[in-house]
């Protein structure tokens, strides 16, 4: 990287974004064998969002880098989860049962995985640049070239493309391309300390807690083992539109906490006790999917993550999807090399698009439950109630799915 393209020499690999799939996407390219380097828009990206699960399908991933163990040690593990209406009264609950090779759901905070792929990147001696924002790429028939906006260049084999929903490699490979679709949802959280859940009559680590109010959803669950604030909060507003500037303000620090407080008819006095002690506000999120791409390649360009599939958060499937697209395009690349890209990307997007898909509707079909008014949600608690003690679901199809690596 400098204020001129240098020359690009085999295998040598630029990955646009230095977030969970940019990171993990380079750590599985040097294993294969490449030199990659990332660069991440922003000036840091630590301690960064609220909690997530990682599924035992994104932990089969891990430990094909060595991490999985380092961060289930951080997280806690996710033996079952307890649904609730927006009263308060329990539902039913429901057991992960563990996945092909014993392993369950992982509740961690989001910024702990980050964290982890981009120290584990440094230490395996990827570049990792911050403050680069894309501005654009353009190829040369040998070579890709990324332009940022600070006037430098860099030049690779192959350009990948894992800088979000709001990817400017996307914008670059699918001009006409479709945009982000708003889910009708718009979400915010919080940490709060552990100790809180069990006050307030719910489990502590080993579960989560979903509530289900009218047009509106509030879960909970600690998220990891040590820290003031080691357990937290995630909502689902129902909303006509994304955010503008004063509904954004509504939704932020103290009036955010007043505003979803309010939401899901007043909620219960146990979500009123938990929101009550939040130490730190997530900034509000609009949230958005991408049901289907056209492609997800062309020429020494390739998307990966939520650049080419966004999932909302509903399944608990978004980070794991990338860490599989990252362990599939890499080994791809080892088996196949760099002589024919076409083929080898056309390769990845065959392998991938399917699955990912599936998941982009799933996670779309739980978002709709938490949208519905106060009849829709006084008939999902009847129904949820009989499901939940009658069938409840198998995640086999998700959580057993193992990428080849």
């Amino acid at each position: 990287m400098s204020d001129k393209a240098h020359p690009a020499t085999a295998g040598d690999i630029l990955v646009i974004g230095g977030g969970i799939a940019g990171c993990a996407t380079a750590l599985f390219l040097a294993k294969a064998g490449f030199r990659p380097q990332v660069f991440e828009a922003y000036p840091d990206i630590r301690g960064i969002g609220g909690g997530l699960q990682i599924a035992p399908n994104g932990l089969a991933v891990l430990d094909a880098l060595g991490l999985a163990e380092t961060l289930s040690a951080r997280g806690c593990l996710c033996e079952r989860a307890e649904f609730r209406d927006g009263r308060g009264r329990l539902l039913g609950t429901m057991a992960n049962r563990p996945a092909a090779g014993g392993r369950l759901p992982v509740m961690m905070a989001r910024a702990s995985l980050q964290e982890v792929l981009h120290d584990q990147a440094l230490a395996a001696g990827i570049p990792v640049v911050h403050g680069k924002r894309l501005a654009g790429y353009e190829e040369t028939g040998d070579a890709v070239i990324a332009r940022f906006e600070d006037g430098t260049t860099a030049r690779g084999d192959l350009l990948v493309g894992a800088d979000g929903l709001h990817s400017r490699v996307r914008r670059v490979l699918l001009p006409d391309g479709p945009e982000p679709t708003y889910t009708g949802l718009t979400g915010t959280g919080g940490w709060v300390p552990a100790a809180t859940l069990a006050r307030a009559g719910l489990p502590g680590a080993g579960a989560m807690t979903l509530f289900f109010g009218a047009g509106a959803f509030i879960g909970c669950a600690q998220a990891e083992q040590n820290g003031a604030a080691a357990g937290t909060w995630w909502s689902s507003l129902a909303r006509d539109a994304p955010l503008d500037a004063a509904a954004r303000v509504a939704l932020t620090g103290k009036a955010g906490l007043d505003t979803t407080l309010a939401a899901g008819g007043g909620w219960n006095p146990m979500v009123r006790q938990i929101l009550g002690t939040t130490t730190e506000m997530i900034p509000p999120i609009d949230i958005f999917d991408i049901a289907s791409l056209p492609r997800w390649w062309r020429g020494r360009a390739v998307l990966v993550g939520d650049a080419a599939h966004a999932v909302a958060p509903h399944s608990g499937q978004g980070a794991s999807m990338a860490l599989e697209d990252a362990a599939t395009l890499a080994r791809l690349l080892r088996e196949r090399g760099l002589a024919d890209l076409a083929a080898t990307l056309a390769a990845f997007e065959s392998e991938r698009r399917g699955r990912v898909e599936r998941v982009v509707a799933y996670s779309r079909r739980i978002g709709a439950t938490k949208k519905r008014g106060p009849i829709g949600a006084y008939v999902q608690s009847l129904v949820l109630r009989l499901v939940l003690r009658l069938s409840p679901p198998d995640f086999g199809w998700l959580y057993d799915h193992r990428v080849r690596w």
